[in-house]
């Protein structure tokens, strides 16, 4: 068995009205398989039980439901043991930055704006 990172993308819904913009969540969830298949299913199950209907969700003071978008990607985990160790990388991201002023404000957790690669 082997240990991934799994991207969930969440993102939240209106009930009522208009919708120009969608906030977006993305968990990612350390899973344990067999295979990247079994991984990719235990995942989207993962990310669907996360959106149990909440009649009292509001976002922006507005209604919402929280809604399943997918499994944006699934990585193996960099280890061959059974159980996960202390620095093992679970997963990784990569972003471009338009400046240096934007890059030291992300490395210290500020908000920028961001192109989100794969």
């Amino acid at each position: 068995m082997s240990w991934y990172a799994a991207h969930v993308v969440l993102y939240f819904e209106f009930r009522e009205g208009p919708q120009d913009e969608f906030p977006v969540m993305e968990n990612v969830y350390l899973i344990h398989a067999a295979t990247e298949d079994d991984a990719l299913a235990r995942a989207e199950k993962r990310g669907r039980s996360a959106c149990v209907e909440d009649e009292s969700l509001t976002v922006n003071e507005r209604p919402a439901r929280l809604v399943f978008g997918g499994v944006r990607k699934l990585i193996s985990c960099d280890t061959d043991a059974e159980t996960l160790e202390d620095g093992v990388e679970a997963t990784y991201s990569f972003l471009v930055v338009s400046s240096r002023q934007h890059l030291d404000a992300l490395s210290k957790g500020e908000p920028v704006p961001v192109l989100y690669e794969e």
